[in-house]
C-alpha cells in the first residue's frame, strides 16, 4: 500500500478584478474555492498540512515560512484566475527544491451562454497559469501541471497521483543506497560510479563491507520474534532446521543494518565468503532481503545498485516491488515469464493467499540452503521499471518504464515469485521485448502492480533525468 503523502495547498489571488466578479465576495468565494481543492486532495490520499491564499509577494514570503515549518513533502499552487506571478514565486524562491504541481482549475466544465467579463475573471486559470508556470519554465525549475474541473474524480485522482510521484522524486534525491561488497566480477551492466549517480541525482551509494554483515549476524541468537511472523504471513514449507535458522539470523542482520545505517535500499553480492560462501553466515539472505523489501526497504542480489533505485521508485509509487529477469518469451500467446533468485515482497501476494516459505530451489546444492517465499504474482495491471547511465541523456541517466499486466498464467513448477507478464500496446511480444532492451533496461528490474509510467516520468523530471516508455 503506498504511503500517504504530506502536502502543502496554495491559492494566488488579486483583488484587482473584484468589481468584475462580485465585489467583496469574490475573495470569500476564491476561499471557499480553496477549501474544496483541501477537501478533494484529501479524499483522493493526500493529507495537506497547509493551505492558505496568497495575494501579494509579503503573504508569498509568509506562507513559504509556515510550509516550511510544516513539512510538506509538495507544494500544490491552485491557479484559478490571473495573478502576478510574483506572488508566488515570493514562496518558491524561499522553498528551495520543494516539488510544484500545479492545478490549472475551474469550477465548471462548462461555459455558459451569458459568459461575460464576469466569467473571464472567475475562470481565469488558463490566463493565471501560464503567467505562473512562464516563470517556473524560464527559472528551469521543474514543474508538473494537471488541468481540470475541481468536481472530476480522473482530474482529481491524477493531480493525487502526481503529487505522489512528485514526493518520491524528492525522496530519492536524498536516498541512501547500501552498497554491500561489489558486483559479481563481469557484472558492468548492474554496476555505476557512485560519485557520478550522487552528482546527478543525489542518490548516495554507501558502501557496506561485507564483514559488516557477518558480524551483524553473529550477534543474533534469539529469533523466536522472527518465527512468530512466519506463523501468521507464511505457510510453512521448510525442510532443514539450521537453514531455516541462519536465514532468520540473516533477515534479523539485515534489518539491524537497515535501521541503524538509516538505508532507504540496498543491493548486496552475497556470493563471497563473508556471506554465503563462509562458514557463517553459510547461506543466501533472499529471505531476509525480501523481507526488507515488504518492509519498505527494496533490496536487490549480485550488487545490482541500479535496479536497487528502480526498486525504490517501483515501490514507493506502486506499493510492492518484484526484483526479478525477463526469463523467457511465449510467442504463441505474447507474454514474458518473469522470476528471480529468491526475493519477494508479501505487499504484492494476491488477496487471501499465504506465500509459501521453503528451502531455495537454487541453492539446493549448497551445503546448507537458505530459505525463500514462494507465490504466484495475482493478475492485474503491473509496469516493469528500469534505471540506466545512458550516453544520449544530457543528465546521464534515464528511467524506463512499461506497462502491461500480469495475466494470471500458472508456472507451479518457477522455483521463486513470479509469474507471466504482457507488454501493453498490442505489438508482437518479441517486438516490445525487444524496445524494452534498446531503451537501456539491464537484465534485472522492478516490476509493481498499477499502471506507473505516469508517475516514473514524473519522478524522472524532478530528478532532471531521462524518461522512456516502451510500448
Amino acid at each position: 500500500m503506498r504511503a500517504r503523502v504530506s502536502a502543502a495547498v496554495m491559492l494566488p489571488y488579486w483583488g484587482f478584478w473584484e468589481s468584475s466578479a462580485g465585489g467583496a465576495s469574490f475573495r470569500s468565494e476564491r476561499r471557499d474555492l480553496l477549501d474544496d481543492v483541501v477537501e478533494r486532495l484529501q479524499g483522493a490520499g493526500v493529507d495537506v498540512v497547509w493551505s492558505g491564499m496568497v495575494d501579494s509577494p509579503e503573504a508569498g514570503v509568509a506562507a513559504a515560512k509556515e510550509i516550511g515549518a510544516g513539512g510538506a513533502k509538495v507544494l500544490v499552487v491552485a491557479q484559478s484566475m490571473a495573478v502576478p506571478p510574483t506572488y508566488t514565486m515570493a514562496a518558491l524562491d524561499r522553498l528551495g527544491d520543494l516539488p510544484v504541481v500545479v492545478w490549472a482549475v475551474q469550477e465548471s466544465r462548462r461555459l455558459r451562454t451569458g459568459f461575460d467579463q464576469s466569467d473571464i475573471t472567475t475562470m481565469g486559470a488558463t490566463v493565471g497559469t501560464p503567467m505562473l508556470t512562464n516563470l517556473l519554465v524560464r527559472s528551469g525549475r521543474p514543474f508538473e501541471l494537471v488541468v481540470g474541473g475541481i468536481d472530476e474524480e480522473p482530474v482529481v485522482a491524477r493531480l493525487a497521483g502526481t503529487v505522489g510521484a512528485a514526493a518520491v522524486a524528492r525522496s530519492l534525491a536524498s536516498a541512501r543506497i547500501a552498497r554491500v561488497g561489489r558486483p559479481i566480477d563481469g557484472y558492468d551492466c548492474v554496476d555505476v560510479d557512485d560519485e557520478v549517480l550522487r552528482g546527478a541525482t543525489g542518490i548516495e551509494l554507501v558502501p557496506v563491507d561485507p564483514e559488516e554483515i557477518r558480524t551483524l549476524y553473529q550477534g543474533v541468537s534469539d529469533v523466536t520474534g522472527l518465527e512468530a511472523e512466519l506463523a501468521g504471513r507464511y505457510e510453512d514449507a521448510r525442510e532443514d532446521p539450521e537453514g531455516s535458522t541462519r536465514s532468520l539470523r540473516l533477515a534479523a542482520a539485515v534489518e539491524e543494518l537497515d535501521r541503524t545505517r538509516g538505508f532507504d535500499a540496498g543491493a548486496m553480492n552475497c556470493h563471497v565468503a563473508e556471506i554465503r560462501f563462509g562458514e557463517e553466515p553459510g547461506v543466501t539472505p533472499c529471505f531476509g532481503i525480501g523481507r526488507e523489501t515488504t518492509r519498505g526497504v527494496p533490496w536487490t542480489c549480485a550488487g545490482d545498485v541500479l535496479t536497487a533505485v528502480a526498486m525504490l521508485v517501483a515501490k514507493r509509487l506502486g506499493g510492492a516491488a518484484l526484483y526479478h529477469e525477463i526469463e523467457a518469451i511465449d510467442f504463441e500467446t505474447g507474454e514474458v515469464a518473469i522470476a528471480n533468485s529468491g526475493e519477494h515482497d508479501l505487499g504484492w501476494c494476491g488477496r487471501g493467499a499465504r506465500a509459501r516459505l521453503q528451502p531455495n530451489p537454487w541453492y539446493r546444492s549448497d551445503r546448507i540452503t537458505g530459505l525463500s517465499a514462494w507465490f504466484e504474482l495475482p493478475s492485474g495491471p503491473a509496469t516493469l521499471v528500469g534505471f540506466t547511465p545512458h550516453h544520449d541523456e544530457p543528465s546521464g541517466f534515464r528511467l524506463i518504464a512499461a506497462e502491461g499486466e500480469i495475466t494470471g498464467r500458472s508456472f507451479p513448477d518457477s522455483p521463486t515469485v513470479g509469474g507471466a507478464f504482457r507488454f501493453a500496446g498490442g505489438q508482437p511480444v518479441g517486438e516490445a521485448w525487444r524496445r524494452w532492451a534498446l531503451a537501456g533496461a539491464n537484465h534485472h528490474s522492478a516490476v509493481a502492480p498499477g499502471s506507473l509510467a505516469a508517475g516514473v516520468g514524473v519522478v524522472a523530471r524532478y530528478l532532471r533525468i531521462g524518461f522512456t516508455q516502451v510500448s
